[in-house]
């Protein structure tokens, strides 16, 4: 038997509506992990907010999550965090192996050294290649109890000398959620939160300069940039081919994703790993994407899609379009719009055939369990040659 504590922010709810992209991961690992647990023997614990909604057990220090309580809220949530790793770590005894879903697990690493149990972090932060975060993660890189779990190749190569034992990209659930359309439609989509890093700018540039019809389903935030906020609420002429809808919940996202064309990604950002991509590619829909990040490694280059160096300063590969930033997407676009109905509907095939290949929930969940025992094998290994 495996003993599991699954440890996670208290800052959002943990549920199917959930719209942070750590989270989403959580909901569906745990899902498919209770779908496997006679299977492997797996008794899990999750650590959450008490409003969180899973198959498993769920220990937290209070019932909402830190964003809805009025007396934590943002300015509070960190220290509420510790309270809630304190506690899961204060529950060690009945654990053979803790997986941590925080960040890079800053919260998590200072208490690390007084904990007995191997500790397996999954690397949902981003910016690994800033100095803080360096120099914060050389700190503890050398605690013995200490696991990785990258996202992507690209995401390693800031901080290659972690205690890394696997790579392990997010799945999906193509059978319930993620269905493949054939066809297509004729509108480009966007949708995630409404901030720089994601490219939404460059939205505007492209629907401007292309004249191809684009639906953006974006997450407004408080860092959304002012200029692309006044486009929402109407407070500036509307741009012509672009239509802003509310933001959906992934699974009525899913439907508007099997309906479009294309799914542009003008990432600003080395993105470790992009969900949406692998919902996209699900659907059929084929995906423009800078080549930053996991982006090269999610989709192949004329195949699934089309990879675009970001400027004539910042170039990542020899990819197919030659242009780069926001014209190189708009001669991607011209590419598949212009492919004739049977190469465009092979290219569709091809987006749903590489998620069955390599991005499916089940691959995910198994490979983590293999890990975990990975992991607890070599932690009795180390404590047994300390005897």
């Amino acid at each position: 038997m495996i003993r599991l504590a699954i440890v996670n922010s208290n800052f959002v709810s943990i549920n199917r509506h959930t719209k942070k992209g750590t989270e989403i991961y959580v909901y569906i690992l745990i899902h498919q992990l209770k779908r496997l647990s006679r299977r492997f023997n797996l008794q899990m614990t999750a650590f959450a907010s008490g409003d969180s909604e899973l198959p498993i057990k769920v220990e937290s220090i209070n019932y909402q999550s830190s964003i809805s309580d009025s007396a934590v809220g943002v300015e509070h949530h960190k220290t509420f965090e510790m309270a809630l790793v304190s506690k899961a770590f204060s529950m060690q005894k009945e654990f053979d192996i803790y997986h941590i879903n925080i960040g890079n697990g800053d919260t998590v690493l200072p208490l690390a050294p007084f904990v007995n149990k191997p500790i397996l972090i999954t690397m949902h932060g981003s910016f690994l290649e800033d100095k803080y975060t360096k120099k914060y993660l050389s700190l503890f890189k050398n605690l013995p109890n200490l696991y990785f779990v990258s996202l992507s190749s690209a995401q390693r190569l800031p901080m290659p000398d972690l205690n890394y034992v696997a790579t392990i990209p997010h799945g999906i659930d193509i059978k319930r959620s993620w269905k493949f359309d054939k066809a297509g439609g004729d509108s480009m989509i966007w949708a995630g939160r409404a901030i720089k890093e994601k490219g939404i700018l460059d939205l505007i540039k492209i629907v401007k300069n292309c004249k191809r019809p684009l639906t953006v389903f974006p997450l407004i935030k408080d860092e959304t940039p002012k200029s692309f906020r006044d486009v929402v609420e109407r407070r500036r002429r509307p741009i012509h081919h672009l239509t802003v809808r509310e933001s959906l919940s992934r699974h009525k996202l899913a439907r508007e994703f099997q309906k479009s064309k294309v799914f542009l990604f003008p990432i600003h950002w080395e993105e470790p790993f992009g969900l949406v991509m692998i919902e996209a590619l699900a659907s059929g829909t084929p995906v423009i994407a800078y080549g930053r990040g996991s982006a090269p490694e999610v989709i192949e280059d004329g195949v699934t899609g089309f990879i675009i160096n970001p400027s004539p300063e910042e170039i990542k590969g020899d990819y197919i379009i030659k242009k780069t930033g926001t014209e190189g997407f708009c001669e991607a676009i011209e590419k598949i719009y212009g492919m004739p109905e049977p190469e465009y509907r092979e290219m569709r095939l091809r987006c749903r055939q590489s998620v069955e290949k390599y991005f499916t929930v089940k691959q995910m969940t198994e490979r983590y369990i293999d890990t975990y025992k990975i992991v607890i094998k070599d932690w009795k290994n180390k404590n047994s040659s300390r005897k």
